[in-house]
């Protein structure tokens, strides 16, 4: 009997470790834990396009090669292109709790008028971010609690 027990509480323990050294926090998001890294959302970054963390499909964005930059400096300021405008301004950053705000009151884009259908949906988006995660190469800024706009490092 009491070999069964000895038995029985090593099982629970090896097994109880395999649970928790087998799925981070990172794989219960859906994300494999290789991929998440501590970088720093500073620099320039080009939409990929509109993704959802549950169908984990990627809209991707059209546009003219120099379309939907971004860049995001240390000062606290952002410059950019939308469609077919440039774009700037200042947003607010909690580095540690991956919070982000771009602030209405002073952003700017070179010529409203002239903005086509898709860069006025991606202007309204990055106004609505709230949150970000920067991965290896990518930077998803939250603009819901599922979607999220999918930036890329650009090769040059």
């Amino acid at each position: 009997m009491r070999k069964y027990r000895i038995f029985t509480v090593f099982f629970l323990i090896i097994v109880t470790t395999a649970i928790l050294f087998s799925c981070s926090r990172e794989d219960a998001l859906g994300l494999e834990s290789d991929v998440l890294e501590l970088q720093s959302p500073y620099g320039r970054w080009k939409l990929e396009g509109y993704a959802s963390s549950e169908s984990k499909q990627v809209m991707i964005v059209l546009g003219s090669p120099s379309a939907y930059y971004l860049t995001l400096n240390k000062d606290g300021t952002f410059t950019g292109t939308s469609s077919v405008n440039e774009i700037g301004g200042k947003f607010t950053i909690d580095t540690h709790r991956g919070v982000i705000n771009f602030l209405a009151t002073d952003f700017y884009s070179s010529d409203k008028l002239n903005e086509t259908k898709e860069g006025i949906l991606y202007l309204d988006r990055l106004l609505k971010v709230k949150n970000y995660r920067v991965f290896t190469n990518k930077l998803h800024f939250y603009y819901s609690d599922k979607e999220y706009l999918l930036f890329i490092k650009p090769v040059n």
